[in-house]
């Protein structure tokens, strides 16, 4: 039987297992892709953004097309770093660049009093005091929107994975004076009182390197100001009982979303 998950969750320690540290993101070629035909998107992951080390192998990669219709990609070029891809733009209005729910590795993990997860090798007990001993899935999306033309919502609005970072302001539509709202939710539930991280393109030049947390609300919601233009991105994780039918016990899911702030 699926164990239930009566402890509250807690981020595993980076340290204890670096590839968990690393982010998916979708960069796009630009955000405003009015009068042009095509659109080019980078994909990896990384820990610097947006420098990439690991290629993104996503199977469900695509689209989403301003009426919210499901196309493919027309190229997907893998590299060992970097993923490739290019998308037409034949309608206007807005488009969501995606990599899809990508389901990835699996670890059992021993869960502590405190929160913290142990990673187990295989056929290790569990240490004294452990509160249960979970099979766990990773779970992860990246986003980018771009907009041809008049800016619309439909692609914006659709679901795409459990964990999602939900605008509320027109991801292509944030300007420095203004702000970025949005939700974050697991299914049709908020995610309250969550940490997120925003990161800026070259933040990692600056003196401390950029980055800033973030908490959602009790109702799930949240705000970002900004002391500067540039291009950010927005990620969070979060651990949580799977869904029914899934092949573990939980999923360890990452969401991020890449967007340009405006002067």
């Amino acid at each position: 039987m699926r164990p239930l998950l009566a402890a509250p969750f807690a981020v595993l320690a980076l340290a204890a297992c670096p590839a968990l540290a690393h982010t998916s993101y979708m960069l796009p070629s630009t955000f405003d892709a009015t009068d042009m035909p095509l659109v080019t998107v980078e994909s990896s992951f990384t820990e610097d953004f947006f420098a990439p080390q690991i290629a993104v192998d996503a199977e469900d990669f695509h689209v989403l097309a301003p009426d919210g219709s499901r196309a493919e990609f027309e190229t997907v070029t893998p590299l060992r770093q970097i993923v490739v891809l290019e998308a037409g733009l034949d309608a206007d209005g807005t488009y969501r660049l995606t990599t899809g729910e990508r389901l990835g590795r699996f670890s059992r993990e021993a869960l502590m009093p405190d929160g913290e997860w142990i990673v187990l090798e295989d056929g290790e007990a569990a240490p004294d005091g452990a509160t249960g001993v979970y099979s766990i899935q990773t779970a992860t999306v990246a986003d980018a929107y771009v907009s041809k033309g008049p800016l619309t919502r439909t692609a914006v609005d659709a679901g795409v994975g459990q964990f999602a970072i939900r605008p509320v302001t027109h991801p292509n539509d944030i300007f420095l004076g203004e702000g970025f709202e949005f939700e974050l939710t697991l299914g049709e539930d908020p995610v309250a009182n969550h940490a997120m991280t925003l990161y800026r393109e070259g933040g990692h030049y600056e003196e401390p390197a950029f980055a800033r947390n973030i908490v959602t609300d009790a109702q799930g919601h949240g705000r970002i100001s900004f002391d500067r233009p540039g291009v950010y991105l927005l990620m969070t994780r979060h651990r949580a009982e799977a869904p029914a039918g899934a092949e573990s016990d939980v999923r360890s899911y990452t969401t991020s979303l890449t967007f340009e702030v405006l002067p």
